[in-house]
Formats: C-alpha cells, sequence, structure tokens
C-alpha cells in the first residue's frame, strides 16, 4: 500500500531517545508514555536550552530549542479512523531538502511495523514534513517516529477515532487556546500530556503575531510577525517549550486558528486589505499544524468518533463580516464601539453562507444518524453577554421598531456582533430536534458556563445546548487588574441578562470533556501559580445527563 507524502490532499478532518540517552522506548505502555511525556518522550534529551541555534532561512531572528535536529519535536493530528497526519520539522531541511523515513507501529517498541514511507523536508516547507499515514486500526493507539540516515526522532503517540457503527465506551479530550508565549509558563500542556486522552481540541490562538512586550514573563525575540519568516519563526519559538512539545508528542491534535495566527480581531476584510500578510500567516498555520489540508485555506472540518461523538471544528475568522465601525446606534437603542443597527442585519456572518450550510447539515446528518452528543469546536462565545437589555414589553412600547435582542453588548468580535445568525443556528438546532449540543469555546482567556436556548429573550425558550468556555493556556484576563476585581467582575457577570452559570476570570487552564453513552463531565482543570512548574489542579466540574436539559455544578 502507498501513502500520501505531500502536504497537500484531501480528508475527513479534512526507536526514540529518552532522557537517559538511551535508544528504543523498552516495555514502555501507554500510561508509561503520558507519564514520560513531559521529558523523554518529548524529546528533551541530549541537549539543553543553551544549545548553539541551528541556522534559520531567511532574516529571522534564531530561537532557542532543545534538540539540534528535530528542534520542534514531533506531533499528530486527528483525521480519520483509519488515517492520522504525522508531522516533524527537520533542521538540515530548512536549507536542504533530506528525506526522512516515518514509521507508525501499535508497539511502543517498534518491533512491528503497521505503516511506513519517505516523506520530504525541504526549504519551501522551513524544514517541516507532513504525512497522511493510512491504513491504520480504528481506536487504536500507535506509535510513530521519524529518520534522517540513523538519527531518530523523539517517539509520538497517536489514536485513531472509533469506527463507524461502534459505541466507544468513552471519548476524553482537552479543550485548550490562548497560548501567549510572553504572557506565561505553558503548565496546563504539562498536565495535558500527562492526562489519558483520545485528542486535543485547539481553539486558536496558538501563536501571538504582536510584538515583544516590556511587561512580558518571557521574551520574544521575533517581533510583530509580518511575512512568512517571522510567522514560521513564531511557531519555532512557541514550540520551543518543551511542555508544548510533550502535549504533542503524547496526544494528537484537533486544530483551528482564531484570530491571532493572522492579526488581532481579524476578519474577511483583513484578508482583502492585506492579502500577502494573511497569505503568509495562513501558508505558516498549515506547514506548522498537523493537519491535512482540504482545498485553499479551508480549515473547518469534522470527525466522528464511533457513533458516540460527532466532533464540528468551525472557522469564525476568515468569512466572517468586521466589526461595526465606531459610533452610538440610533433608534432608542444602544451598542458600544459600533453602529447599532449593523450587527442586526439579516445577512451579517460570522461563518459565511457555505460553512453555515456545512454545519446544519452536519448537525442534522449527526441526529439522524444517531450520534449521541454533538460537540462543536467554536472560537469566541456564543452566549450572549449583553450589558443592558433593551428588548423588554415597556420599552417596545415606547420605541416599536427597536429590533430582536436590542440591548447594549460587551464584545461585538463573539457571536454578540452576529444576532440574526446566531439565532439561525439556534433555531435550526431546535426545530430540528437535535439534541445533546455541546459548544466547546476559547478566545477569552476566562472560564464560563451557560445553557443556550434558542431564543434568549424567552424565558419559555427551549434549552438546546450548552456551552462551555475552557479559559487559556497563560494568556492573562481580567486578573491582571487584580485578583479580587476579577472575582467581583466575574460574580457581576452571573447576572446578566441571560445569566451564566459559572464565570472565572481569575485563572489559566483547560477543559477536559469526557463523553459516555450515559453523560458528559467537563472538568475545568486550573493552574495553581504563575510559574513554569506550576501545579494544576481539578478547579469546578460540570455533569451532563444524555437527553437532559440541565447541567449539574460542582464547583471546585
Amino acid at each position: 500500500m502507498s501513502y500520501p507524502d505531500a502536504m497537500g490532499g484531501t480528508g475527513d478532518l479534512g526507536g526514540g531517545r529518552l532522557d537517559d540517552g538511551s535508544t528504543g522506548t523498552g516495555n514502555l505502555d501507554r500510561r508509561g508514555f503520558l507519564r514520560a511525556g513531559a521529558i523523554g518522550a518529548a524529546g528533551i534529551a541530549t541537549t539543553s536550552l543553551l544549545a548553539a541555534c541551528a541556522p534559520m532561512p531567511g532574516d529571522a531572528p534564531s530561537i532557542p530549542f532543545v534538540d539540534a535536529l528535530w528542534d520542534c519535536g514531533v506531533a499528530s493530528g486527528v483525521h480519520a479512523p483509519d488515517a492520522a497526519v504525522l508531522w516533524t520539522r527537520c533542521v538540515p531541511g530548512a536549507t536542504a531538502a533530506v528525506d526522512l523515513r516515518w514509521e507508525v507501529s501499535t508497539t511502543p517498541t517498534f518491533t512491528a511495523l503497521v505503516a511506513d514511507g519517505i516523506v520530504q523536508a525541504d526549504p519551501d516547507r522551513d524544514g517541516c514534513a507532513k504525512v497522511l499515514a493510512q491504513g491504520l486500526a480504528p481506536g487504536t493507539t500507535h506509535w510513530y517516529r521519524f529518520r534522517l540516515g540513523d538519527q531518530t526522532s523523539p517517539v509520538g503517540r497517536t489514536r485513531t477515532p472509533a469506527a463507524a457503527g461502534t459505541t466507544p465506551d468513552s471519548v476524553r479530550l482537552a479543550v485548550a487556546s490562548c497560548q501567549n508565549y510572553q504572557s506565561g509558563f505553558y503548565s496546563a500542556w504539562r498536565d495535558v500530556a500527562e492526562t489519558d486522552l483520545d485528542a486535543v481540541v485547539h481553539l486558536g490562538d496558538y501563536i501571538y503575531e504582536g510584538g515583544s512586550s516590556r511587561t512580558g514573563v518571557r521574551p520574544d525575540p521575533v517581533g510583530e510577525a509580518l511575512d512568512l519568516a517571522t510567522y514560521r519563526a513564531k511557531y519555532r519559538l512557541y514550540r520551543s517549550d518543551p511542555q508544548l512539545r510533550a502535549a504533542h508528542a503524547a496526544h494528537a491534535f484537533a486544530p483551528v486558528w482564531d484570530d491571532h495566527e493572522l492579526v488581532n480581531n481579524s476578519s474577511r476584510l483583513t484578508i482583502l486589505t492585506d492579502p500577502a500578510r494573511a497569505t503568509a500567516a495562513y501558508r505558516a498555520w498549515f506547514e506548522y499544524q498537523p493537519v491535512w489540508p482540504i482545498e485553499g485555506n479551508r480549515i473547518h472540518r469534522g470527525v466522528r468518533f464511533g457513533d458516540l461523538v460527532d466532533l464540528s471544528l468551525l472557522d469564525t475568522r476568515q468569512y466572517r463580516d468586521a466589526e461595526p465601525g465606531e459610533g452610538v446606534g440610533v433608534g432608542g437603542y444602544i451598542v458600544p464601539g459600533g453602529t447599532g443597527p449593523e450587527i442586526y442585519r439579516p445577512d451579517r456572518t460570522i461563518l459565511g453562507v457555505g460553512q453555515r450550510a456545512w454545519l446544519l447539515d452536519r448537525l442534522g446528518a449527526a441526529q439522524a444518524d444517531g450520534i449521541r452528543w454533538k460537540l462543536l469546536g467554536n472560537q469566541v462565545m456564543i452566549a450572549p453577554t449583553r450589558l443592558v437589555d433593551l428588548d423588554e414589553p415597556a420599552l417596545r412600547a415606547l420605541s416599536p421598531d427597536l429590533p430582536k435582542h436590542a440591548g447594549l453588548y460587551l464584545n461585538q468580535d463573539q457571536w454578540d456582533g452576529f444576532l440574526v445568525e446566531r439565532d439561525t443556528v439556534l433555531e435550526f438546532v431546535r426545530s430540528q430536534g437535535v439534541t445533546n449540543l455541546g459548544v466547546l469555546t476559547g478566545d477569552i482567556h476566562s472560564f464560563w458556563q451557560a445553557a443556550l436556548r434558542a431564543d434568549f429573550d424567552d424565558p419559555r425558550s427551549p434549552v438546546v445546548g450548552q456551552e462551555f468556555v475552557c479559559g487559556s493556556i497563560s494568556s492573562g484576563g481580567f486578573d491582571l487588574a487584580g485578583y479580587d476585581l476579577a472575582r467581583a467582575i466575574g460574580d457581576a457577570a452571573e447576572q446578566l441578562k441571560p445569566p451564566f452559570r459559572y464565570v472565572d476570570l481569575a485563572r489559566r487552564g483547560v477543559g477536559v470533556v469526557t463523553c459516555t453513552p450515559e453523560d458528559t463531565t467537563v472538568e475545568f482543570r486550573v493552574t495553581t501559580a504563575a510559574g513554569p512548574n506550576s501545579g494544576v489542579r481539578r478547579g469546578s466540574v460540570f455533569e451532563w445527563q444524555a437527553g437532559t436539559r440541565n447541567v449539574a455544578f460542582t464547583p471546585g
């Protein structure tokens, strides 16, 4: 059987060297591999952070790294029950083309290979190599590695989704986003690397395009990313972190981008006004992320884990309309930072017409096929954060032309800037009887939980889903103004209309989602301090019985 070894293609989703210098993995089992994920399996082996830097192409600054040959480690991507995307960067390939041998086995000792082949790392891709390994067993843990001559990469572990028509006992996903390198350390990634998971869903802001900050916790020598060389350098900088490399080595990722992979608050207008920068940013993302391209710059895609979980990953950036201009609304209602009528326009979109049709079709098909849990990987919050509610009977009597959901909204970068399209999606879920819809969200550097109603201004409207905003790896939130103030603002946010079940604006971390045929549990895991070796503990936990509209909450 032949295996694709190019950087392009189509798809549904769309022995290593240990820390003691030995080769191979011995009798390392899956749990043993996870325990070793933050050290040997991540490739933290023979050289230190003080090692000399390899030459980088172009004018990008040099980045410290751990491994002089495999400086960014290895990574894998969720693709299909019988296939996985495998990735590495080989430093010599950044200056001259080299052929790498890749190998996949169902044992960590690589005693028997189930797939192998040759893939090229070359300067046109900054030394990155990506392969779609096919013919793999569904619902199975696999180990993989790359070779250049007698030099072997760190060993990675990946797990394929369960096959169609089967029901796994559980599907466990980590949900992460927002990992500004300057803002903090990656303790949460160490915890992810050591946790037994089926996959990691990364909701964007994997890099931050901005320049260095005097208040940064650790330096960013790249500065602002403006072209292909500097966007590539950002990825090399972020992958120089051993805890992030450990998470990639331990688990398959399902990533999408948000705005900072290009520029803050980007939209389709950004792409139109600065196409060269957008082309460079998106090219670097595809080079460095373990995803198999579908068509052009499309990243919205989906995968099923048997008949237990349907995961749809959205792109709420490249097709969206730009934020409204500065101004104050008219007609008896106000919207901060924008023209009031703009966010109520029926044709205003965050998804784009094509992606919206794809999403609704996918949700309908998942319900028709009997998939128990429908999960959306969504960058920006769907639940409204309305500071002032003007959609009240008394106010409407005074001003009959008030639009539906009139009010003062906190953040139009979220779905609050696209009110009609949000209604369209949630009404579809209601009218088609789509059950057990969970929305997993990033972006805002904090933890939130809320029920989603088809019409959030009607308390009789049914709950059609639950949203979980799963914190940030390192990017700061309201805690920058002080922990006590962040707690007070969070307490106030829980009283918005409609209310939030839970708001934590003070802590960093990730969400861990465990789906079974009977229920889904969402655990917010929070870092306990700001240092590089911070512990991670269990925070608040939400338990959701299948087929119900209510979520039980245990604070933590």
